[in-house]
């Protein structure tokens, strides 16, 4: 679907999770530039969830807001449900939602740090995917599934060691739902590296440039290519990681402390 194409009823569906902000936001800005309908969801970022919704809908895009604590399943099955009543369908999940916890070490790393980690990162997205699999199913088009990973499940970062885990453990997660809703259902997963969004910067300072291959930080345009590519052009690949890094990964001199 294009940009002329006009916005209607039978439009696919993407629900993105904490399209609130930063990666998601940006997702959803170029999904609706694409003619798509958006399912906005949100944890606790409520204002910025409002704004994509006003910036999507300024795009000429049909789209809703649903809230839900990704750690619930039940709040997350309402939420997909509330989704689906309003929009009718649900093409695509981009499970975007995640927590990047402070620098701890070991043994500082507190039951509470581990288990909101786990249960945010993991648990959430599977809950997610559960809850959209129903739905994909009544379609005949199906749908697809996407889980924004990171660099992080294939380095290990110093004092990182919850959130390591979380993503290393998303990307058997997602080989196992491939496997598992094959043949109507791909998923994959995109592993983005480091990323700079000027408008909302993340804390603390970015690698260098000048230490990653391509000697430039990742923009989410980068991100939205792959995640477009294994969401709505790919349909035969299924099971697979995206890395995008511009090298990173491949640099031993740039691995990440």
């Amino acid at each position: 679907m294009n940009n002329e194409e006009p916005m209607t009823k039978h439009s696919p569906v993407v629900l993105i999770t904490g399209a609130g902000r930063r990666i998601g936001r940006a997702l959803a800005l170029r999904f609706a530039e694409r003619g798509w309908r958006i399912a906005v969801h949100y944890g606790g970022s409520r204002e910025g969830a409002l704004r994509t919704l006003e910036d999507v809908r300024a795009l000429g895009a049909e789209g809703v807001v649903v809230q839900a604590d990704v750690r619930r399943r039940d709040e997350v099955r309402r939420a997909v449900a509330e989704a689906y009543a309003a929009l009718g369908r649900i093409d695509l999940l981009v499970n975007n939602a995640g927590v990047y916890p402070q620098a701890t070490p070991i043994e500082d790393v507190d039951e509470e740090m581990w288990r909101s980690t786990l249960d945010t990162n993991l648990s959430g997205e599977f809950f997610a995917a559960q809850a959209v699999v129903p739905v994909m199913r009544s379609q005949p088009e199906g749908g697809a599934i996407v889980n924004i990973a990171s660099l992080g499940a294939f380095q290990t970062w110093r004092n990182r060691i919850p959130y390591n885990t979380s993503k290393s453990a998303l990307l058997g997660l997602t080989r196992a739902l491939a496997r598992s809703l094959a043949p109507h259902i791909p998923v994959n997963a995109v592993a983005p590296g480091v990323i700079e969004i000027p408008e909302e910067p993340a804390e603390g300072s970015l690698l260098a440039a000048e230490r990653i291959p391509f000697r430039r930080h990742g923009n989410v345009e980068d991100i939205f290519r792959a995640v477009w590519f294994l969401g709505v052009e790919a349909r035969y690949i299924t099971g697979q990681t995206l890395i995008v890094d511009g090298g990173l990964h491949i640099a031993q001199e740039t691995s990440q402390e």
